[in-house]
């Protein structure tokens, strides 16, 4: 388990928000619905049938 103590919440922000965008634009899903592909592709592919 990883601890870590933040002095700021602009810190912690900044740490979230990495870990966000590696989270849907980095690393595949195994979900049937993403068939391995990320979050973001998912979202894409959706839209561009959609417009």
């Amino acid at each position: 388990m990883r601890e870590t103590f933040y002095d700021t919440v602009d810190a912690l922000q900044a740490d979230l928000d990495a870990w966000l965008n590696h989270y849907n634009t980095e690393r595949p899903h195994l979900g049937y619905r993403n068939q391995g592909r990320r979050p973001v592709q998912t979202v894409m592919s959706f839209v561009s049938q959609k417009g």
